[in-house]
């Protein structure tokens, strides 16, 4: 058996929590399937044909493709160990060929002791994650015997990659967002560094015009110290910007901009 990990502690055990999440859905997958099949009539073997009722199974992905579709899962139906019909959705894998013979762990498993098989199958260069039950003759439960099995499974690096795609558009989607929201902010900063230069230039100017007026300016001189100071804290908070940004990684310009 071979499992697909990436190498990432953080990253491995996510996954790991997700193929459990698989498997449960195969479980409940496969139980659904095989319900539907026996709605079709009892279940039977006749001359090398899995029957349901009066219907052949044999290569009929009728019935496999709506709960493939619906689950996102594979499915293969075996008669005994043989498998008689396949199909699959592009995320879940390349279905396995038809008339091969069911992995000797499924054999063991489903059709020896009569268990659910839950667990990692490698199959030519591939690893599935693979669900598997006994196909009874009937519901009932005096009747035991199994006429085949029907199976659910999943390529794991497909389903793993499709993740990773999933993870870095999300990323770049985030990096999209903290982009914009780092030119808004420069936006904000080029424009209170504009309005400490032009509160300073008017603070100096008035300073000038105050000390001309002599004892008529003195109030002027006051409100010309406000301007210098309120021109002194748009200079700060743009210094306070341009930091933030710098430290998120994003070029806020030169911290001692905003002089006159």
């Amino acid at each position: 058996m071979s499992e697909v990990t990436s190498g990432n502690e953080a990253i491995d055990a996510i996954w790991s929590v997700l193929r459990r999440r698989i498997l449960e859905r195969g479980v409940a997958a496969t139980e659904l399937c095989a319900r539907m099949l026996h709605e079709l009539g009892p279940l039977s073997r006749h001359e090398g044909e899995l029957r349901a009722g009066n219907q052949r199974l044999n290569g009929d992905e009728r019935h496999l493709a709506p709960i493939a579709r619906a689950t996102s899962l594979g499915f293969a139906l075996y008669l005994g160990n043989r498998r008689i019909a396949a199909t699959s959705i592009l995320d879940a894998g390349r279905a396995p060929p038809i008339d091969a013979f069911a992995d000797a762990e499924l054999v063991d498993v489903v059709l020896r002791r009569r268990e659910v098989y839950k667990g990692t199958l490698v199959r030519g260069d591939a690893s599935y994650l693979v669900v598997a039950r006994p196909l009874m003759a009937s519901e009932h439960a005096g009747d035991n015997t199994p006429v085949g099995m029907i199976e659910a499974f999943q390529d794991e690096r497909a389903y793993y990659e499709i993740l990773a795609v999933a993870a870095k558009q999300r990323a770049a989607a985030r990096d999209l967002e903290q982009d914009a929201w780092a030119d808004g902010m420069t936006s904000v900063g080029d424009f209170l560094d504009d309005v400490a230069r032009r509160l300073q230039l008017l603070a100096l100017n008035g300073n000038i015009i105050a000390a001309q007026a002599g004892e008529h300016g003195r109030a002027f001189r006051v409100v010309c110290r406000e301007l210098g100071t309120l021109a002194d804290r748009a200079r700060a908070t743009v210094t306070d910007v341009r930091k933030l940004l710098l430290a998120m990684g994003h070029e806020g310009g030169d911290e001692g901009a905003g002089s006159p």
